[in-house]
């Protein structure tokens, strides 16, 4: 089965209140909590044979192609793909899954994925992205995050591909925020305050997505945005890790925004169809072959007629697996990121189950 990068868990976060011995206790604690075999293991056959990095490339120029923000959804979900399967230590079924949704991706999306004209590399540019995020973030929530969330996988993947940093992508990159940043912004409570760290912005999402367990079964009720709760934070949090800790902060009180939404409610006669949606579900070489499944993805959406379609597998699900994988290490609280897990992820397992 697939799971995590235990190489990856076994960093103690820098703002982390554990000692070294305390977070390897935990985090291994968390992965047999979740149920997932297989994944502490010392046999190199475990994991299959890393992607092409020139996934990064594709992805890069795919969110420089962008001709509106929501484009950059495509370009985006291939970066995420790519982290997903070279960070944790995924079976070769899931791996090839995985690819073979990323390749139909850019099958579909041809012209946005199409090579570029190579301008020259032009040093300390890269910089200019996360500048261009300042506005985005200012006075509220815009895009449910997505200034943040393409900003932080972005400069991720440009460094690691420094030869992406060209003018021609950097500036459409940029271009992106300054599109968000142009909208009104959702805001939060009038008292509301930043987080003390990045470790309580985590634990303050996974305490809010909790909240919402009554409404597992009830596919009737349409769910707030769980999809970008988790991979705002995670690009909060990767923001820091990058070296951008002050840029991070910035963005806690439009994160602040996401824990406004009300846990709607159940009637009382309402039939409950709860299943426990587990990772290793998901994280499985015949979850990502399913005929039905990869029918839907390749689809374009559709709220009656097909409403898993596009919007999951070309970029949603890539970056929400992505983002849940980075912070469940940070989660101490076994069946805390059961749940949380479960919650996410019927949305993404379950067609009539609706919402962000």
């Amino acid at each position: 089965m697939a799971g995590y990068a235990l190489h990856h868990l076994m960093k103690s976060p820098s703002d982390s209140r554990l000692s070294r011995n305390e977070f390897l206790r935990l985090t291994t604690g968390i992965l047999a909590g979740l149920g997932i075999p297989g994944v502490i293991t010392t046999k190199a056959s475990a994991k299959a044979e890393p992607l092409s990095a020139d996934y990064l490339a594709h992805g890069l120029t795919a969110m420089a192609r962008a001709q509106t923000w929501f484009d950059a959804h495509w370009g985006a979900g291939v970066l995420a793909g790519y982290y997903l399967c070279r960070d944790h230590p995924l079976d070769a079924a899931t791996v090839a899954g995985i690819q073979r949704e990323m390749n139909a991706v850019m099958e579909v999306r041809a012209e946005q994925f199409s090579p570029m004209k190579e301008g020259p590399v032009v040093a300390n540019r890269l910089a200019e992205v996360t500048d261009a995020l300042r506005p985005a973030m200012r006075g509220g929530l815009r895009a449910h995050g997505h200034a943040v969330i393409f900003a932080s996988l972005a400069t991720r993947a440009l460094r690691d591909a420094p030869q992406m940093a060209r003018a021609e992508i950097i500036e459409p990159l940029c271009g992106i925020s300054r599109q968000i940043a142009k909208l009104k912004p959702q805001r939060p409570a009038a008292d509301a305050k930043g987080y003390t760290d990045t470790q309580t912005m985590i634990e303050t999402a996974f305490d809010n997505l909790v909240r919402f367990q009554p409404l597992l079964g009830h596919p009737e009720i349409r769910r707030p945005n769980f999809t970008h709760m988790i991979t705002h934070t995670e690009a909060l949090m990767n923001l820091e890790q990058m070296g951008f800790a002050d840029l991070a902060r910035e963005g806690h009180l439009g994160h602040r925004v996401h824990l406004s939404a009300a846990v709607p409610v159940v009637p009382q006669k309402a039939s409950n169809t709860a299943h426990q949606v587990a990772l290793e579900r998901v994280m499985n070489g015949s979850f990502w072959s399913d005929a039905v499944n990869t029918q839907h993805w390749n689809a374009r959406w559709n709220p009656s007629t097909n409403p898993n379609g596009d919007w999951i597998a070309s970029g949603h699900l890539f970056k929400v697996l992505y983002s849940h994988h980075r912070l469940l290490g940070r989660i101490a609280d076994a069946e805390k990121a059961k749940l949380a897990t479960a919650i996410l992820l019927e949305r993404y397992t379950d067609p009539s189950v609706q919402g962000g």
